[in-house]
């Protein structure tokens, strides 16, 4: 007979990811996770495997919060509204500490990518997501007739990420949210999307 979890599962990973998302994989020690998580040793063997099964976990964890953004706000009927909404509470509306830490994948990418490729590859693919649906909210508002085609749906997607990317590199470098902002202000509005 399986034994019964003695803690929380869902709340052990995500304890595991704002340690992962603070810190780093490498920097992050085994010793370090079980006192986030609160188990013991052979709880996260037994439920996670091992450090890299668990760093895996927590990325998708996060790459699945950071998805939820977009498909919360999106509309059918005024599909940009899900990318303005995606900054607004990615920068706008997260606390100092969140905006500090930058995004865990874009973090994940750049850290692992002379470290464990197949890592840094896991985590380009879960960014890969969020430009998708970036994609489909742009095809969508190009049908509508609400952006104009001069830009495929593909680039202007890309053209976002960018922004993205480069926003989680500014809030690590501790530009301010307000700063933040205005970039992200002046980037809707070059693409005509309108609160």
């Amino acid at each position: 007979m399986a034994r019964t979890l003695e803690f929380n599962r869902d709340e052990a990973l995500a304890s595991a990811m704002h340690l992962f998302w603070r810190q780093g994989y490498s920097a992050t020690s085994l010793h370090q996770l079980l006192e986030a998580m609160k188990i013991g040793r052979s709880s996260l063997y037994a439920t996670f495997g091992d450090k890299r099964r668990l760093f895996i976990e927590a990325l998708d964890l996060f790459s699945q919060r950071n998805n939820a953004l977009i498909d919360h706000a999106f509309n059918e009927k005024k599909p940009l509204l899900a990318v303005r909404e995606f900054f607004m509470v990615s920068v706008s509306r997260s606390t100092a500490t969140r905006l500090a830490r930058g995004c865990m994948m874009v973090n994940s990418i750049l850290e692992l990518a002379d470290v464990d490729a197949e890592l840094s590859k896991h985590a380009a693919r879960r960014l890969g997501e969020v430009e998708k649906k970036f994609q489909h909210c742009f095809e969508l508002a190009q049908q509508l007739g609400q952006l104009d085609n001069t830009h495929s749906a593909q680039y202007l997607a890309k053209m976002i990420m960018t922004l993205n990317q480069g926003l989680r590199v500014s809030s690590r470098k501790n530009v301010s949210a307000k700063e933040m902002a205005s970039v992200v202000d002046t980037t809707m509005s070059m693409l005509g999307i309108t609160a």
